[in-house]
């Protein structure tokens, strides 16, 4: 269907999924939100269904681009995307942080398999990248997807989870694997150096891997390999990556977790901003909450991932190993850490009652000391259990949100506030992460600029992650709008009650195609997945 968007005495058209015509005034950014006046009487429901939108008293922006997403599996569990297109994400980049969909093979793939089928009932029937796209295209998404190739993934697959240095023909067999999904339209390549098996690869590698990005001109993006006692050391080594290969780098979710390093963020802005100057390429994306999600797993210090799954939990079971897990955590987490931790999902019923405690109220329901709570725990439910971490600084946020070289990424996965995927106590930056930066930031606290904040949340990650005609209000490109009421656009999602999408969001087009009309989803699927 054709749709004409009246703004003002002004006008919108689309035709064919893209914008064929625009009157409007010729803004150096083309995001910039147009404020809708008095308009002539009109008849809501008949010019809808000819295809028109009086956008009276809303404003109209480019599709947000959620640059930091976690989608990969999740979108074959909610192909209607729901948590993403009711907040305005017309686009996910997924594959984040070294943990992506594919390619997957060898003893990453065997394991993954299992794993999906045996929680999710999800069989996983692709391989490569193109076989992966081809199942998402089959299946039909209501949002965009862009894809970051996993060195997690790329790494387990070959050698499964290890620690020690790979071979060069083991790096090279990654690099090949890199190369082909590159030339299968994959628009960069993520690491999650704190995770296992990344966690134990060293510069050589890394640089390797870097080779092949910027043979391509694709994005490198970090999860780094510290984010706390030793975030200074961990930004010079991902900025020393960008130096030496020269490819483009993008640093995840910008922070530093535990108070006592929250003074070490201007420090890495300096550090961010002097490789700038030096004419390295680096950016960074941010979520506008101050508590991360992860797996509880990642509490334990990374030698005990070694071997993956059961052979962490064959250490958890030894006295002698949980002794000197304990005996490296006492002097690594401050006193109160484990009142900072909530359990966000467990994978069985027997443990469901802890989920949304923090573990140190978890633990004392057990009549247990916290860390051995979470040992058992993490046995108890074969280490599936997620979790969220208190950890981070407001002031920090403010700082980052207003650096131009950041973005906006939520870090989540396309969740849904009914069904499979509203289980657990879920990080409300899955449902409410774009409008809170308008909200919060833009009218509330007012550190950046409503033109700030669109252009970081579409034209910004368009460009960087090199989205073809996308990201802008221009004629030929791709008809990927949001139309919004400043007024009451607001995330409603909390930490205690999640489930819940937010308001002020009226209209979502994707690909030309109406998604969310009049607040509600449409049921369309036009997304695509999206080839760089």
């Amino acid at each position: 269907m054709n749709y004409l968007i009246q703004i003002k005495n002004k006008k919108i058209e689309i035709k064919d999924g893209k914008i064929s015509s625009i009157t409007l005034r010729n803004d150096k950014v083309a995001t910039t939100a147009i404020p809708q006046v008095a308009s002539q009487p009109h008849n809501d429901a008949e010019q809808n269904d000819k295809g028109i939108i009086n956008a009276s008293n809303l404003l109209i922006s480019a599709g947000f681009i959620d640059c930091h997403a976690h989608s990969d599996y999740f979108i074959f569990l909610n192909p209607g995307a729901d948590s993403k297109v009711y907040q305005g994400v017309t686009t996910d980049i997924g594959g984040n942080c070294g943990y992506s969909a594919a390619p997957v093979w060898g003893p990453c793939f065997e394991k993954r398999n299992s794993d999906y089928q045996t929680y999710e009932n999800l069989p996983i029937p692709w391989h490569s990248l193109t076989e992966y796209a081809q199942a998402m295209d089959q299946m039909k998404i209501s949002m965009n997807y862009g894809h970051l190739v996993g060195h997690n993934t790329l790494r387990e697959s070959e050698t499964g989870v290890v620690n020690r240095v790979l071979t060069a023909t083991e790096i090279q067999n990654m690099c090949s694997k890199l190369e082909e999904a590159f030339q299968e339209g994959a628009t960069g390549l993520s690491t999650g150096l704190v995770y296992p098996p990344a966690c134990y690869s060293n510069e050589k590698e890394l640089l390797e891997l870097a080779k092949v990005c910027k043979k391509y001109d694709r994005i490198f993006a970090f999860h780094m390999r510290n984010e706390n006692d030793f975030v200074v050391e961990a930004t010079e080594e991902t900025l020393n990556v960008g130096r030496k290969s020269g490819c483009k780098i993008q640093i995840s979710h910008l922070k530093t977790s535990g108070k006592r390093n929250w003074h070490k963020m201007p420090k890495i802005c300096d550090l961010i901003e002097k490789a700038l100057t030096d004419g390295i390429d680096v950016a960074a994306d941010r979520y506008p909450y101050t508590a991360s999600q992860t797996g509880l797993l990642q509490v334990l210090p990374e030698w005990a991932f070694d071997g993956g799954e059961e052979a962490i939990i064959k250490r958890l079971k030894d006295k002698t190993a949980r002794a000197d897990i304990a005996t490296e955590l006492n002097k690594k987490y401050e006193k109160d850490y484990y009142n900072n931790v909530q359990i966000m999902e467990v994978a069985s019923e027997k443990n469901k009652q802890y989920e949304g405690l923090r573990v140190a109220e978890a633990a004392k329901k057990r009549d247990q000391d916290s860390f051995e709570f979470v040992c058992d725990l993490l046995i108890e439910e074969k280490t599936k259990v997620s979790a969220i971490y208190f950890t981070m600084s407001e002031e920090n946020l403010e700082m980052i949100l207003q650096k131009e070289y950041v973005m906006i990424g939520s870090d989540s996965g396309c969740r849904s506030c009914v069904g499979r995927l509203s289980k657990g106590a879920l990080h409300p930056r899955a449902f409410g992460t774009f409008p809170r930066v308008i909200s919060e930031y833009v009218k509330k606290k007012k550190i950046i600029t409503l033109d700030q904040a669109l252009y970081k949340m579409s034209t910004q990650p368009a460009q960087r992650f090199g989205l073809k005609n996308r990201g802008k209000i221009e004629e030929g490109y791709w008809a990927d709008l949001v139309l919004f009421d400043l007024d009451k656009i607001e995330d409603t999602s909390t930490f205690k009650e999640p489930l819940h999408y937010p308001t002020g969001i009226e209209y979502v087009f994707v690909n030309g195609e109406l998604v969310i009309k009049g607040g509600k989803h449409t049921g369309k699927r036009p997304g695509h997945f999206l080839k760089y």
